[in-house]
This record gives C-alpha cells, sequence and structure tokens, in this order.
C-alpha cells in the first residue's frame, strides 16, 4: 500500500491555504484579479481575495489569513 499524506495538517487546517498546492503563504489581492462569479459573491460578503505564489491560483477564502509570527514557529520534531 502507498502512504498518502495530507497538503496541510489538521492544526493548520482551519487558516486559510491554496486548495492546489497546500500553501499557505498567501497575498491579499483585489477583487478584480479573481475570475468567476465567486468574486461578485465575495464582494457582497467582504471575502477576503487572496493569491498562491507558487502556483498564482486566485481565490476567496472565508479562513483567516496564519500570521506571520505563527508561521515562523516550526513544530518540535520528534
Amino acid at each position: 500500500m502507498r502512504f498518502y499524506a495530507r497538503a496541510v495538517p489538521l492544526r493548520r487546517f482551519v487558516y486559510a491555504h491554496c486548495s492546489l498546492c497546500g500553501n499557505m503563504d498567501l497575498r491579499r489581492i483585489s477583487f478584480e484579479y479573481v475570475p468567476g462569479v465567486g468574486s461578485l459573491i465575495g464582494r457582497i460578503f467582504r471575502l477576503p481575495a487572496l493569491r498562491c505564489e507558487p502556483c498564482r491560483h486566485k481565490f476567496l477564502s472565508l479562513r483567516p489569513l496564519l500570521r506571520e509570527s505563527e508561521q515562523q514557529q516550526a513544530p518540535a520534531a520528534r
């Protein structure tokens, strides 16, 4: 059997992340750059528009961004 791992650990799943690559280093962008009907709905509900730098995926998210201080803390190796 093959081993499959999650793209995002469960501890950080509550924060915004890219659905394609799992990257958590996201940048806020303007709503004009997010394609589709979702951007219209996002404007109404004031959702943050985000962009993943490595895969260039643009999306809206209900989840909060991970703070820089929390992102720098590495989990203890076991």
